[in-house]
């Protein structure tokens, strides 16, 4: 499974961050979830916002069983990925989705084999992987039992947030004599790693509800296989 990263901001680990630059955590976590489903990631390394560069990348990963980007498939002016492929000729089965975070996710098919666009944000990036790349894999490695575990918890502290997307709110998932019970890990933003580190569950919002109050009971998507 090849992951790209784009962006003309993002440097490695060790790189130096001179000016407006930041560390490629999308290189690290990607290949940390690949691995985690069983599968190969190949590391195609960091693309600039160059339009032949990012081709140049591109025709590598399509060799691949799987294709992953990340970044570049907004409406942005240096946003090239959703271009380059569509020059390429790879079919664009949908792009956006009323979910949060992580509306700007594309999936898209190459000779009969998938491509997904991802948002570059970190944690939009972890969490439309978890919906979409990793129940494709693992379909396509045979397995049966391709989603993650859902349970009801009570929530500890009220949600709130406007309606008309999905939210997938990182939280931390306990569980004592009363049965599960589960808390945001503090800021949401999407771009903001540390919700996720802290998180062993995905705290799953529908789309026409507003508040959810402390004391409630939430469907939560788990993460930790220990849990």
């Amino acid at each position: 499974m090849a992951i790209l990263c784009t962006g003309e901001e993002l440097v490695d680990v060790g790189e130096s961050l001179v000016g407006a630059k930041i560390v490629s955590s999308n290189s690290y976590t990607l290949a940390a979830q690949v691995k985690e489903c069983g599968a190969i990631p190949i590391q195609l390394g960091i693309a600039r916002d160059r339009k032949d560069e990012i081709k140049e990348k591109v025709l590598q990963g399509l060799r691949s069983d799987v294709f992953i980007s990340s970044a570049g498939v907004s409406v942005g002016d240096y946003d090239f990925v959703r271009d380059v492929l569509k020059e390429l000729g790879v079919e664009m089965i949908f792009w956006r989705v009323a979910m949060k975070p992580g509306k700007p996710v594309a999936f898209w098919m190459f000779d009969g084999k998938p491509a997904f666009s991802l948002p570059g944000n970190p944690v939009s990036s972890m969490v439309t992987f978890e919906q979409f790349v990793r129940p494709a894999l693992l379909k396509m490695m045979g397995h049966q039992q391709i989603f993650r575990p859902v349970i009801e918890a009570v929530l500890k502290e009220e949600i709130r947030k406007e309606p008309g997307k999905k939210h997938f709110v990182r939280g931390a998932v306990s569980y004592d004599e009363e049965g599960y019970s589960v808390t945001p890990t503090g800021p949401q933003g999407s771009n903001i790693l540390r919700s996720m580190v802290r998180a062993n569950g995905l705290i799953v919002i529908p789309e026409d509800q507003e508040i959810v109050r402390a004391g409630e009971r939430v469907k939560v998507q788990v993460l930790d296989r220990n849990l």
